[in-house]
């Protein structure tokens, strides 16, 4: 801790004597703790080097510090080394038009490196640091190392393939790698050698396992259904025989801190379907076979499967609760969280359209539209959240059995482990269930009789996306809501208002909300940043009539009509996955439930690390918010 402080008091004076040239290139920081900590080789291709080429680089780098309006690569000069964007923005420009731009862990210029150089020039967009990595260094680790290699010769649509392959690669490596511990185990059932065999067979019916532990004073055995089957049939024996002289007291044992693969790896070679867990040398269970496969089921796309082939809710629930598992295992294990959304969104949005076509009749499908609005339907909602759903029926179709229908829809949700909205937006309320028509005219209320439910109803709305039926009639809806929006000025800044419904700490607060470690404070991380972000991106969306959903998506999207800055883009695109991250990880690191909704977090519980992170994270929502009042001017009203 103290050598990443002096690195940082150090890194700091060296960055405001750079700051008085037009640009600086710092040397003999390749070996400080702070670029240690500050290179990411979650970064591809950096993901594909080994641990000792990571140390190859990783002892190489430099840093470059690069003041505003700097010059970091001039048109058609030659580099010497490849930029790795550690904080700031950087415009890339073909004379006097931008072409790209590269923020926070973006490269460039990997096509000067290979000598397919563009007549472009880089210039810094803001003050800018950037790893210099050595043009030798990565021509040496392409040589060495053939997939980080072909990452740079590889067109953009392999590339695209090769990454969707490693998301699927990684998700079942961290299945595989996941700890015993974490596994479903039999408990362990212990019984004395002198137990019949019918006694312990009537255990092991009881307790529906294929196996019981024999304990003969120092030496423990294990007894399978097989073995006294084998045994009685077979053999003859009787059933009011001993078990002790049956079992195999060669225990194939692992640690319950060894790898699930292990356990795969012991199971083949031994020719046995169970192992038994160790915690020391205290037995605290058995895995068997089922349970194991059961457990690497959980990959998505079989949990994917099983949703399809599935004929009840009851194999809907078991579906839910593997995504659960699914959530905690690839956080643990690396995947960034955006990955895991976009699994988990799929997921729920399968469940959902097969429990609706599982409840409703043939008709009644084809003539209504099933959505999911909020978080679900901005595909942002990891840990189950509230129910935000609703159904657009066809006008004139008239179904009797309807409210039962839904009712059952809601409930299963519920035991699937989706909380009831407290404000009622489920297709159980039949304000959420009702023809296009009635739709149609709940937003002519909604826009033209704004109240704070209005406001709310009609950004949940906003965010809608179809599920199930025909998707035709949400776009009818929502085709309707953009039309009737107009140009009032007015609407929009009522609209935005709720942005700034929720304090945010100022930065002048920030210390004491951040107290000595050991105080325990709190924050309130979706009314602190996450809803003032979404609120207010979905604020600029509507405005510019977007039918986008996705805040990132969204955030590009008003980035490429320059209603903010490429800049300001990547500040907020960056700053929002780290909330998400963050909001993730305090759940499971905390222990609680991974389904949990609570969104307050114990700063003083976090690492130096996130707290200065999400420090920053709170200061840019501030400046967010400030840029919000001053586009929508609510200074005004």
């Amino acid at each position: 801790m103290v050598a990443e402080l002096v690195a940082a008091v150090e890194f700091a004076a060296v960055k405001r004597i750079a700051a008085k040239h037009a640009s600086v290139k710092f040397t003999g920081f390749g070996s400080t703790p702070l670029l240690e900590t500050a290179f990411s080789f979650a970064i591809p291709p950096f993901d594909r080097l080994t641990p000792a080429q990571q140390d190859s680089l990783r002892a190489a780098l430099d840093l470059g510090f690069y003041p505003k309006d700097a010059t970091i690569l001039p048109d058609r000069d030659a580099t010497e080394c490849l930029f790795v964007i550690l904080s700031g923005s950087v415009v890339e420009r073909r004379g006097a038009n931008p072409v790209a731009y590269y923020g926070p862990r973006d490269c460039f210029d990997t096509k000067a490196l290979f000598g397919t150089r563009e007549p472009n020039t880089f210039i810094a967009a803001e003050d800018t640091i950037c790893h210099l990595v050595p043009r030798a260094v990565i021509t040496d680790l392409a040589r060495e190392n053939v997939p980080f290699g072909d990452f740079y010769t590889q067109d953009i649509a392999e590339k695209l393939r090769l990454l969707a392959r490693e998301h699927g690669n990684r998700e079942m490596a961290a299945l595989t790698m996941t700890r015993l511990g974490r596994a479903t185990l039999q408990a362990p059932l212990i019984v004395e050698p002198g137990c019949t065999v019918r006694s312990a067979a009537g255990l092991m019916k009881t307790h529906h396992t294929g196996s019981v532990l024999v304990r003969d004073g120092e030496r423990v055995g294990i007894l399978t259904g097989t073995d006294m089957r084998e045994a009685v049939i077979l053999g003859g024996l009787p059933v009011s025989a001993p078990v002790g002289p049956l079992a195999h007291y060669e225990l194939i044992a692992l640690d319950q801190e060894d790898a699930l693969f292990d356990a795969l790896v012991l199971m083949i070679k031994h020719q046995v379907r169970r192992v038994v867990v160790r915690n020391g040398d205290a037995i605290v269970g058995v895995l068997e076979q089922l349970d194991m496969l059961s457990f690497l089921s959980n990959h998505s796309h079989v949990i994917s499967f099983r949703v399809e082939r599935a004929t009840s809710p009851d194999d809907l629930r078991q579906a839910s609760i593997d995504i659960l598992d699914l959530i905690r295992t690839l956080y643990t294990t690396g995947v960034k969280v955006g990955f895991i959304a976009d699994v988990v969104t799929e997921l729920n949005r399968r469940i959902f359209r097969k429990l609706f076509e599982l409840l409703a009749p043939p008709e009644l499908i084809e003539n209504s539209c099933l959505i999911v609005m909020g978080s679900e339907g901005r595909a942002e909602q990891i840990l189950k959240t509230d129910q935000d759903n609703g159904l657009i029926l066809r006008d004139g179709y008239h179904c009797a059995e309807l409210p039962g229908i839904l009712d059952a829809f809601s409930q299963h949700l519920i035991e699937f482990g989706y909380p009831p909205c407290p404000g009622n937006i489920m297709v159980s309320n039949p304000d959420w269930a009702k023809p296009l028509s009635g739709y149609l005219e709940s937003l002519r209320q909604w826009l033209y009789h704004p109240s704070e439910e209005a406001q709310l109803n009609l950004a949940i709305f906003y965010d809608a996306v179809a599920v199930a039926g025909d998707p035709a009639l949400l776009v009818a809806a929502k085709n309707a809501l953009i039309e009737r929006i107009g140009g009032n000025d007015r609407f929009f800044s009522h609209f935005a208002r709720p942005t700034l419904s929720f304090e945010t700490p100022a930065p002048g607060l920030l210390g004491s909300l951040f107290g000595e470690r050991g105080s325990r404070q709190h924050i309130d991380l979706k009314k602190a940043a996450i809803f003032p972000l979404v609120h207010g991106i979905r604020s600029l969306a509507i405005e510019l009539r977007m039918t986008k959903t996705n805040t990132l998506d969204r955030v590009w999207a008003l980035a490429e009509t320059k209603t903010i800055d490429r800049a300001f883009a990547t500040e907020l695109a960056e700053g929002f996955e780290f909330l998400q991250r963050l909001r993730l990880k305090v759940r499971i690191d905390g222990g609680e439930p991974v389904g949990a909704t609570e969104n307050l977090i114990r700063t003083d519980a976090l690492s130096m690390l996130d707290r200065d992170q999400l420090r920053d994270c709170l200061d840019l929502v501030k400046r967010f918010k400030e840029f919000i009042t001053y586009h929508f001017h609510l200074q005004l009203f």
